[in-house]
């Protein structure tokens, strides 16, 4: 949940209240969807200033500030989340997860998951769940590689004493 901004945190324009007047006006295009969310809003400009300023400050990790994720990443986040446990931060009281144990939260994941996660743990090279599914298996060492990837994998890892 997004947390209001605080004025104070915003970056001052100037050094008093009639050079931090809201005298610019900025107009840019929506879609169809997106104009019909802000028709219910009662004050547009106060939420895009502070969704700017939260944007500007802070990028998603999971989206890189897209907003969304691939369709196909979402049971992966799923299971992440299930796996977490929040608490509030004691000073602004957002709630923020709380990593539990990796060899815990591993062993209650689906087989493919759970080796796929073990591996990274082994190489730490991770793979989404798609990528995991079709990499190509290195046969010297066992490890999945990006499809189209073996070779480079094979020259790194097993031909650099040669």
């Amino acid at each position: 949940m997004a947390q209001k901004t605080n004025k104070s945190d915003k970056p001052s324009l100037g050094k008093n209240a009639k050079e931090n007047a809201k005298d610019h006006v900025l107009a840019f295009k929506v879609d169809a969807r997106l104009a019909a969310l802000l028709g219910s809003v009662k004050n547009k400009s106060e939420l895009i200033r502070d969704a700017v300023y939260a944007y500007m400050g802070h990028l998603c990790p999971l989206c890189d500030g897209k907003g969304t994720i691939p369709a196909n990443r979402g049971h992966e986040i799923e299971l992440l989340l299930k796996q977490l446990e929040f608490a509030a931060c004691a000073g602004c009281h957002t709630a923020l997860p709380v990593m539990p144990r990796l060899r815990k939260f591993v062993k209650n994941l689906p087989r493919q998951d759970r080796d796929r996660l073990e591996e990274f743990e082994k190489t730490g090279e991770l793979l989404c769940s798609d990528c995991y599914e079709h990499a190509d298996q290195c046969i010297t060492c066992g490890q999945h590689v990006p499809h189209g990837q073996l070779e480079q994998h094979q020259q790194k890892q097993h031909n650099s004493a040669g």
